[in-house]
């Protein structure tokens, strides 16, 4: 029988949830020797080491499945975000039960069975935590009313993005460490004695619970901290660069070429020599299709994202890029969040209303990035 005392260097197992475009893909690649199971598509412009996006629930396990048998090749492994993959989970118990959606297995028991799922992954990634690699789990938040009991009142309490019953609580029981992220905001009093919010661009971490989010620790950090990697850097060993590695040959996109100039002849003169000019004009490309990161499951915000589409296509730039590098630039969300997780007041407000502004902008990233 052997006994230990005191602390035991451990791989360590971190939950990370909170508001979109708050920045936690970003923070997340900061972990060291980091590949990404992207299931969102989030890092697609990203300078990380990565998977192929999984399609399905069991692609997700084999991807784990490599860590484990190549710990010397990864420091962290992240999956971004469980809210997404917790949609491959429903697809499987679908699938395996032959049948459209998870809600017609009666009494909730289709939830059960994705219960079982996750603690099937859980269970790999508890050997991938054995073999020296850290795990972060990175999730959306979402907002829900919490009533107090003897008409007391009720309050709002931020969640992770989770089934509430079956899932949730099993990554929030699994992880040692929980970091809700968001927005600061200071409530201040005015001269006539009311109070107001002032700032909102503030990001913090809270590392323990608190009645209007869930979060915790094990390893005595502050309550609440500024959204730094430096804050929790301590805790974690520096670890190689992830290296490229090929297990299949990927399926190749076809590469588009620029634009071709074309010439037009005008009408005009040079001042002086008499000549007549020529003007070049860039070739429109043709009508693609909307990507995927600029479609929503909300059928209004979708018809929105469809016009900024049609504008950007009208002004020659198929790029959802060039549109996120500008709303990147102008601090409206951190670059890593696609316009399909933007807020429908603002697509409206600023996409479109504010469209001979901003794709004057876009036009101009567009062209300015490399073929």
């Amino acid at each position: 029988m052997n006994i230990t005392r005191g602390p035991k260097k451990t791989a360590i197992k971190v939950g990370l949830y909170g508001t979109e475009g708050v920045g936690k893909t970003t923070f997340t690649s900061k972990f060291p020797g980091v590949v990404f199971i992207d299931t969102e598509g989030s890092t697609s412009h990203m300078d990380v080491a990565r998977f192929d996006q999984p399609k399905t629930f069991q692609d997700v396990l084999n991807q784990v499945q490599y860590v484990i048998d190549n710990p010397d090749s990864f420091g962290t492994v992240a999956i971004d975000t469980m809210d997404w993959l917790e949609r491959l989970v429903f697809a499987a118990v679908c699938e395996k039960k032959k049948i459209d959606s998870i809600e017609d297995i009666a009494y909730g028991k289709g939830y059960v069975l994705a219960k079982d799922r996750v603690k099937e992954l859980l269970a790999l990634l508890d050997q991938v935590v054995a073999k020296g690699v850290n795990v972060v789990l990175v999730c959306h938040s979402i907002i829900k009313k919490f009533e107090l009991p003897d008409e007391m009142g009720s309050y709002d309490r931020y969640m992770l993005k989770l089934n509430e019953k079956n899932i949730a609580p099993l990554i929030k029981e699994w992880v040692d460490m929980l970091l809700f992220v968001n927005y600061r905001t200071d409530i201040v009093k005015t001269s006539d004695g009311k109070t107001k919010g002032k700032g909102g661009q503030k990001r913090v971490m809270y590392a323990t619970h608190n009645a209007c989010w869930d979060a915790k620790n094990r390893f005595g950090l502050p309550d609440e901290m500024p959204f730094e990697f430096e804050q929790i850097a301590h805790l974690f060993s520096e670890a190689p660069a992830v290296a490229e590695v090929h297990v299949a040959e990927p399926e190749k996109q076809p590469i588009q070429p620029p634009p071709k100039a074309v010439e037009v002849t005008t009408g005009g003169t040079v001042p002086g020599i008499g000549a007549t000019t020529k003007k070049k004009e860039a070739k429109k490309p043709e009508i693609t299709e909307r990507p995927d990161s600029m479609k929503s499951e909300d059928p209004d915000k979708d018809k929105l994202l469809d016009k900024v589409w049609q504008q950007m296509l009208g002004i020659g730039v198929p790029d959802p890029l060039a549109l996120q590098a500008v709303c990147a630039r102008r601090g409206y969300y951190d670059g890593d969040v696609m316009p399909r997780d933007y807020d429908s007041e603002f697509i409206q407000g600023a996409l479109i209303g504010a469209w001979d502004q901003v794709g004057k902008l876009v036009d101009s990233e567009f062209n300015g990035l490399p073929f």
